[in-house]
């Protein structure tokens, strides 16, 4: 299966391909307390392809493990950012806050980072890739909460991309995550408008990955005719594999 590079801005920080799986220890500095700690983080995997939603399958870790600060759960996303000290004491009093302590208690890492993000005000764009790789790591449990905030980041990005080719990748995730969460209609209405856009899938496709998104929508809505919410791809023989 090819990689779905109608996902590939969303997960830039991820790696489509490499040798096999490995781990490795690395040294970060907690920039909450002032602590060194050791995490265990990816250095390579490899990638057959990916799921709708952008996950990874293949000896990799889809999504990566981050680095998380022991003694206050804090998610080191870049080890060599450098905080103001007026920045540093607001960081540290979120981090200390009821709501905070709720998220190292109750959500996964990458949920937690896109809390960060917000906090600190980064772009919307990267609040919602780090919303999206969260409904990967979520679980039953808390997957319909962390799709529908995904679902929602997304659909402000495609307003956001609205007149430009990019809002076509935006729109088959939007999709996805309706039709994950039993959206049943409103994701049929998404994958219908696509297919029926003389736009669609972009000009600047090659052929062979034009054809493919467009089985990819005719995929979305064969599962969604058997109201199918299975996490699902396409084989090398563009057949739907879904779990």
């Amino acid at each position: 299966m090819r990689p779905h590079a109608a996902l590939l801005f969303a997960l830039a920080s991820l790696p489509h391909a490499a040798a096999a799986m490995t781990f490795m220890d690395a040294s970060f500095v907690c920039p909450i307390d002032g602590q060194p700690f050791q995490a265990r983080v990816a250095a390579s995997g490899t990638a057959f392809g990916r799921y709708f939603d952008g996950q990874h399958y293949g000896p990799i870790a889809s999504p990566w493990p981050l680095p998380v600060c022991p003694g206050n759960g804090f998610v080191v996303l870049d080890r060599e950012r450098r905080y103001g000290e007026a920045e540093l004491a607001r960081l540290r009093e979120f981090v200390a806050s009821a709501e905070y302590r709720g998220w190292v208690a109750n959500d996964t890492p990458y949920y937690r980072l896109a809390r960060q993000q917000a906090w600190l005000g980064e772009s919307e764009d990267a609040v919602a890739q780090s919303l999206l790789v969260a409904t990967w790591e979520a679980g039953p449990r808390r997957y319909p909460r962390y799709a529908e905030e995904a679902l929602a980041a997304w659909q402000r990005r495609a307003l956001r991309e609205a007149g430009s080719e990019r809002v076509y990748d935006t729109r088959m995730l939007v999709g996805e995550l309706q039709r994950r969460l039993g959206r049943f209609d409103e994701a049929r209405a998404t994958f219908e408008a696509l297919r029926a856009d003389r736009g669609f899938p972009g000009k600047r496709l090659e052929a062979e990955e034009a054809g493919y998104r467009r089985k990819i929508v005719e995929a979305q809505l064969a599962l969604i005719r058997d109201r199918s919410v299975a996490h699902a791809r396409l084989d090398e023989n563009g057949e739907i594999v879904d779990f």
